[in-house]
């Protein structure tokens, strides 16, 4: 068994104090042997020391198992020492539990990772955070969503958006909301959902942010395409009662000739005021109602985009050139921020300098009462590679509420607007798979951004 064995020292380390007790007790207690009966009493406490010492090293392993499982420290390895076969037992289950704790923590370890990737990787906008405010995770789409590197507190947010901090925080579990971020010179719409969660008896709020903009584009050109194929079929049944008109008219000059063969005819001046007064209306009417149609078409029926690769600073430069007489005599001072070279698109070029065109106008109309007219036109790469295109003016700025609907037909804040012009540049952009927002300011300007 050799001298480690537990049982063997145990059991000598017993018989040798047994022995000791029973010797001190032996001599009595004569004055003759007093050195000896102190030196034995000594040497029976320090057996008895020893003894309990040794004992308790036992139990110290036991300590030390369970203290590598109270701090996750499963490095250590329980060695046999000799000290008998029960013992070589127990470590050996000690070793066995640490490696399946060990398993365990890998495992839990690996199933973490996996879906802090998976968290990380998907579209949709994740955060979690106490209700104190302390976030606990942020996945990258978030990040981008709300353009910040890190996050360590919901507050951290509420400079920037201060609408979107207070729904963290109040909006009832289960609910959503629709929200709009400011981001750089853009107004982002999003959608907020929150859940409430429990965790180790903590609470937990689970939140998920989503860039709606692309769908709400999608249902807004679908009812509005949708309702121009409908008031269109509408107008082209108003132009009967038109069409009866100009039938009627033509009747009473087919009776009249019809009663006077003869080479001269002649009316009288109230028949001849009706027949004009008639063409009058019927004239009228009918270029209003072809100018209406033809607006309701241009929005129906966009042409399907040719797409090419073609340099977005040239495209500026030649928009500059185009629209520099009337800068000039306008007093307005265009600024044009773009690479030189390397920034290119893909996208059909008419349709997209349509659509600038058309910004470029607007800003123009906007600036017409400013005494310092400045345009600016900037183009560079965002973020994800997409070409970004901003048309930016220091026009008074639109109101809150009209943000909201100058991109739907026929709406329009200038008295001689027909309110197709934004509508049909939005739906250019969707024909390009990007989209065109806008931001304003009342009193600093308005931006209008395409994104490819």
């Amino acid at each position: 068994m050799g001298f480690k064995n537990f049982r063997f020292q145990v059991i000598v380390r017993v018989l040798l104090l047994v022995a000791s007790v029973f010797l001190f007790f032996r001599l009595g207690f004569k004055s003759t042997l007093m050195a000896t009966q102190v030196a034995l009493g000594i040497l029976i406490a320090v057996q008895t020391i020893a003894l309990i010492r040794y004992i308790e090293r036992t139990t110290e392993r036991l300590i030390k198992f369970l203290n590598t499982i109270k701090y996750d420290d499963f490095s250590e390895v329980f060695s046999s020492r000799n000290e008998g076969k029960v013992f070589d037992e127990l470590y050996q289950r000690y070793n066995e539990v640490i490696r399946k704790f060990r398993d365990i923590r890998s495992e839990k370890e690996a199933t973490t990772q996996y879906y802090q990737a998976v968290v990380q990787h998907i579209g949709i906008g994740i955060i979690t955070f106490k209700k104190t405010g302390e976030i606990q995770l942020i996945n990258n789409a978030a990040k981008r969503l709300l353009q910040v590197p890190q996050l360590s507190h919901v507050e951290h947010l509420r400079r920037e958006a201060p609408q979107l901090v207070e729904q963290l925080l109040t909006l009832p579990a289960g609910q959503s909301v629709v929200l709009h971020l400011k981001r750089g010179k853009e107004r982002v719409p999003v959608s907020l959902f929150v859940v409430d969660l429990v965790m180790r008896g903590e609470d937990f709020r689970l939140a998920s942010i989503q860039n709606i903009q692309r769908e709400l584009e999608e249902k807004e050109m679908e009812a509005w395409q949708n309702l121009i194929r409908v008031l269109t079929h509408e107008i082209m049944n108003s132009v009967t009662p038109i069409s009866s008109l100009a039938g009627s008219v033509a009747a009473d000059i087919q009776d009249v000739l019809e009663a006077q063969p003869a080479e001269q005819i002649l009316l009288q001046r109230e028949e001849t005021e009706d027949m004009g007064l008639a063409l009058q209306t019927i004239e009228r009417r009918s270029q209003g109602l072809v100018r209406f149609v033809q607006d309701f078409r241009s929005l129906a029926r966009v042409p399907v985009p040719q797409q090419q690769f073609f340099s977005v600073p040239q495209m500026l430069k030649q928009l500059q050139t185009l629209f520099q007489e009337e800068l000039i005599r306008e007093n307005i001072v265009l600024e044009v921020n773009c690479p030189e070279n390397g920034l290119q698109v893909l996208a059909d070029r008419e349709l997209v300098e349509q659509v600038l065109i058309n910004l470029i106008r607007n800003a123009i109309h906007a600036l017409a009462d400013q005494p310092t007219k400045t345009l600016q036109l900037e183009a560079f790469p965002d973020q994800d590679s997409r070409v970004v295109i901003q048309v930016t003016d220091n026009g008074s700025g639109i109101a809150e509420e009209a943000l909201e609907q100058i991109f739907l037909p026929f709406y329009t804040t200038k008295p001689t607007g027909t309110g197709i012009g934004l509508s049909l540049s939005r739906q250019i952009m969707r024909l390009h798979k990007g989209s065109l927002t806008v931001s304003s300011e009342l009193g600093e300007g308005t931006t209008f951004t395409l994104r490819f």
